[in-house]
């Protein structure tokens, strides 16, 4: 029993290593198969002004990576990272109403209204394309922030989607 397990290993490592054991007991070594180097060009025809000008990259920036790159855009990913935290929040709260839930999409909603408020604030920050839009849907995020936390503004679930989907609608623009 001992030899065939010995036998079985040496045969698993032979043909992994390129070699085979036939039914017969003979070992027979396959080689990778040659690769032939052709002298001839690939195409005899010319290559066409259009085809090397596909295959450049254009010289001019996306103007939204440039706006992605910015500190504009950088608030603008950190805001949206905040209202995914909120949105999460909130799902989590609407399936398993505890004071402990509640409590984390309340503090959600200030980091949100917060980073919305600074981003409104600072000139900088602010895009240069749909800007007029863009303010619009941060605040609309700060309209939702306000109903969610306690005090005379707290909102009902009605008011909270309405809200939230105006907010969203808001936030489906293209800013640079």
């Amino acid at each position: 029993m001992r030899l065939n397990r010995v036998a079985g290993a040496i045969a698993a490592v032979a043909i992994v290593s390129g070699c085979g054991v036939t039914q017969h007991g003979a070992i027979t070594v396959t080689h990778p198969a040659k690769q032939t180097v052709s002298s001839h060009p690939a195409s005899s025809h010319p290559v066409s002004s259009d085809l090397l000008a596909a295959r450049r990259p254009d010289p001019r920036p996306d103007p939204s990576m440039v706006w992605l790159e910015s500190a504009g855009g950088q608030a603008q990913v950190r805001f949206n990272d905040d209202v995914d935290s909120m949105a999460w929040a909130l799902e989590i709260e609407s399936h398993s109403p505890t004071v402990a839930n509640h409590l984390v999409f309340e503090a959600d909603a200030r980091v949100v209204r917060a980073e919305a408020r600074k981003i409104l604030s600072t000139r900088k920050l602010l895009p240069t394309v749909n800007e007029a839009a863009y303010k619009r849907m941060l605040n609309d995020f700060i309209t939702v922030a306000n109903l969610l936390q306690p005090g005379p503004g707290y909102g009902t679930t009605a008011q909270d989607y309405t809200a939230w989907y105006k907010a969203l609608n808001a936030s489906n623009i293209n800013v640079s």
